[in-house]
């Protein structure tokens, strides 16, 4: 079995990288539709209330501290006296994935953080903004989904392997 801190460390980033993904699959597939339908008006208006607000520091937080749990989960392994690439593959995918996809949050960021300053009569812009997010969160998701899906691998490596239990 593996150290105790690993699994604890991979455990605790899937349930974060697994909301986090959860709530990407949603806005892309189920929201974007309805907003599609509802209309980029109010697809502004709740935006404002939502990303703008408690989700501003909510969204970002669940990110950072899904990969810090992953980085956690390497550091963890790279100090555990026996490395074994079966158990460290998905440990290091896990990590690597979320870690590529903090950029894509600052490519997606600017076009919820326009909606600030735009009227709901600018349209085009909202449209602009409406389709930049949705542009950057599908690559977004995509890390997200497979960060997750590498935790449940990690997981379930980790509990397979032979490094020594703390």
């Amino acid at each position: 079995m593996a150290t105790k801190k690993i699994v604890i460390a991979s455990v605790l980033a899937a349930i974060v990288n697994g909301l986090l993904a959860g709530g990407n699959v949603d806005r892309a597939i189920v929201a974007r539709a309805a907003w599609s339908r509802v209309g980029v008006v109010a697809w502004a208006d709740y935006s404002r209330q939502a990303d703008l607000g408690s989700g501003r520091l909510f969204y970002p937080a669940m990110a950072f501290v899904g990969t810090l749990l992953c980085i956690a989960s390497v550091i963890l392994l790279l100090c555990n006296g026996r490395f074994q690439w079966r158990s460290a593959l998905p440990v290091l995918l896990a990590a690597g994935l979320m870690v590529a996809s903090l950029p894509i949050s600052f490519k997606a960021a600017p076009f919820i953080l326009s909606l600030r300053h735009l009227e709901d009569n600018n349209i085009t812009a909202i449209k602009q903004a409406f389709e930049g997010s949705y542009f950057w969160g599908r690559f977004q998701m995509s890390l997200h989904v497979l960060g997750f899906l590498a935790n449940l691998w990690s997981i379930a490596a980790l509990s397979r392997s032979q490094m020594p239990v703390d």
